[in-house]
């Protein structure tokens, strides 16, 4: 289901495919020692240090319009739509819990600036809230709230 909102959301199918085998499967190596060029604290969640890591591979290709991002944000929000116990019809709920509850909106780089990535999370929203009728099908099944 990923790869198909990608593509609405205007993500390359490799960039989409490599986010959400790397969240689904694990980026633990890319935080080992020496093997990183990006800003990584060892307090850091996971999840923070995920979108570190897909915030630098954006920053290495600046042509991908924060594509790694906008996949990041993408793969745990359709996640969100499937895992949560709140009516999914109420869909800027939805948004508004996912943000208070799910997910970081910003990072803090190297020299200490902080990276804010609501523009990126709102495209996202669009898209979903644009396309509700052919996601809410999508849900459909076994994770679906009634």
């Amino acid at each position: 289901m990923h790869s198909k909102w990608a593509k609405k959301a205007g993500i390359d199918k490799f960039i989409a495919d490599f986010v959400n085998r790397n969240i689904d499967y694990g980026t633990s190596w890319a935080f080992t020692e020496g093997d990183n060029e990006f800003y990584v604290e060892e307090y850091e969640s996971a999840v923070a240090k995920q979108l570190n890591f897909f915030h630098q591979k954006d920053l290495d290709n600046e042509n991908n319009h924060k594509s790694y991002v906008k996949a990041y944000y993408l793969h745990h929000l359709l996640d969100y739509f499937r895992e949560t116990r709140i009516n999914i019809y109420e869909i800027n709920f939805v948004f508004d819990q996912f943000l208070k509850e799910k997910i970081e909106t910003e990072t803090i780089n190297a020299e200490g600036n902080k990276i804010n990535f609501l523009k990126e999370i709102h495209q996202i929203f669009d898209v979903l809230r644009k396309n509700k009728d052919e996601l809410y099908s999508d849900l459909k099944g076994e994770y679906f709230t009634n």
